[in-house]
């Protein structure tokens, strides 16, 4: 992708000799302000892109938006494979401009992996690093590489790039790959993978200790991956939540998305029947906070008003949930949609659904789909405690549930109080607005990442 400095400077430079003062001074500072550009490696193969269908962007993806407002170029490495539906996004290496400083990189890695955690998924992460090294030469060279944390692999192979090249390399923390295992298989799982756990540590551990610095989504995260590099806390390092960025819908595509929805969602514009909404992949940790769901089903059946918890996601745990909940037609499985029929459930939920089990890894972690709740001024139903049980205590936006059957009394009561279900619904979106947007996280992320790269060149030069 070409760079900043390319045919302008170029004819500057040419008049420099017959220019005034007062141009020489222009091409002086147009020179200035190219030094200050910084080309962007972003290094993220699971994550949806703003060529998909319908995209809703996560953490690249406000990354990339955010470092270009501020005049950087952005290269984000990928795969072709969508792991969101389990879709090839094209069948051999692809390469799309996005705009003049914006280019995705996609690497065929074939048909990808169906779950999280396998044996598949394993190889897969090899692969990836692999294809990566195979194919940076074929880029512009960076100034700075970003990698996301999973996988260990990408990570390593990230600062050996940024050895090649002599750039600065962060990693970002945002999943505690592999540590997450112990909570994940049984005791003899457990004992056979104890091999490939302890490689993927060290590969992270390498990773941690020679990368310039480290990010995490919160604190917690922070301090996990500086265990791994060994080191206190240093300025190379940051914390910056996930953050949200409220999506633009087209009218006409929400009209169409209201048809689709009303003919899955019978009572979609009943405002009599109380809505409970989870959106997110419907994965082992869903599967594991699953049953509580079902008893306050159960225990709020009978009431006058009736109550439908709506499920809008895919993943691979999705079949056994609806065979779980196939004696409760309250409980509608919706399967994956698009940004308009999100944002039309979004609007007509009552109370937003934090259905995860309380593994480690989550108990420290504020999740994407916590700050698009919020964001929509819906109350959270949380079974998380941890971080987000603090968040949602502490500003007062919601509630936390032990079992089936708090759950069943929290919702049956914001369901007869609206007003005070309206006023936890005013402080999620207070609370959005104040501390998540991602209007102001990742500018703050951008400005770390030039602080980085200033640092780190005079040690290059």
């Amino acid at each position: 992708m070409p760079g900043k400095s390319g045919g302008f400077g170029a004819t500057l430079q040419s008049r420099l000799q017959s220019e005034s003062a007062s141009n020489k001074q222009l091409v002086t500072n147009y020179k200035i302000a190219t030094q200050n550009t910084m080309r962007v490696w972003l290094v993220r193969f699971e994550e949806t892109l703003p060529i998909d269908p319908s995209p809703r962007l996560y953490r690249m993806g406000m990354a990339a938006n955010a470092l270009r407002a501020a005049g950087h170029e952005v290269v984000w490495w990928t795969s072709t494979f969508d792991c969101r539906i389990h879709r090839l996004r094209y069948t051999n290496d692809k390469v799309v401009d996005v705009d003049s400083d914006f280019q995705i990189r996609l690497l065929h890695l074939g048909s990808g992996h169906s779950r999280a955690v396998s044996v598949k998924r394993a190889l897969v992460g090899l692969r990836q690093a692999l294809r990566l090294r195979a194919n940076v030469s074929l880029a512009s060279k960076p100034d700075i590489i970003l990698c996301a944390m999973p996988a260990p692999e990408l990570a390593r192979m990230s600062v050996t790039l940024g050895n090649l090249y002599k750039v600065p390399v962060l990693i970002d923390a945002r999943d505690m790959w592999p540590d997450v295992f112990a909570d994940l298989f049984s005791p003899i799982k457990r004992m056979l993978i104890t091999p490939y756990v302890a490689a993927m540590r060290m590969v992270l551990r390498s990773a941690a200790r020679n990368a310039t610095g480290c990010i995490g989504i919160t604190e917690p995260y922070l301090d996990w991956i500086l265990g791994y590099a060994g080191r206190p806390r240093s300025a190379m390092d940051g914390v910056f939540p996930l953050g949200y960025t409220e999506p633009e819908v087209d009218a006409k595509d929400v009209a169409d998305a209201e048809k689709d929805l009303a003919a899955k969602v019978p009572d979609l514009n009943n405002l009599d029947v109380f809505k409970v909404l989870f959106l997110g992949r419907l994965n082992r940790t869903v599967l594991d906070a699953f049953e509580p769901v079902i008893e306050a089903a159960s225990r709020l059946r009978n009431d006058s008003r009736p109550f439908q918890f709506l499920f809008a996601g895919a993943g691979d745990c999705a079949e056994e949930l609806k065979e779980r909940a196939q004696k409760y037609p309250e409980i509608v499985f919706l399967g994956h949609l698009g940004t308009s029929q999100m944002a039309i459930l979004k609007s007509r939920a009552h109370v937003a659904l934090l259905c995860i089990a309380r593994r480690r890894d989550y108990q420290i972690s504020l999740s994407n789909k916590i700050f698009e709740y919020l964001s929509a001024g819906l109350p959270l139903a949380s079974h998380l405690t941890g971080i987000v049980g603090n968040l949602v205590t502490t500003e007062q936006c919601g509630f936390i549930y032990e079992n089936g059957e708090e759950l069943a009394m929290k919702l049956y009561e914001l369901a007869k109080d609206e007003s005070k279900r309206k006023a936890l619904g005013r402080k999620a979106r207070n609370v959005f607005l104040e501390k998540f947007d991602a209007s102001q996280i990742y500018p703050k992320m951008v400005k770390h990442l030039e602080h980085v790269v200033r640092a780190e060149k005079p040690k290059q030069r």
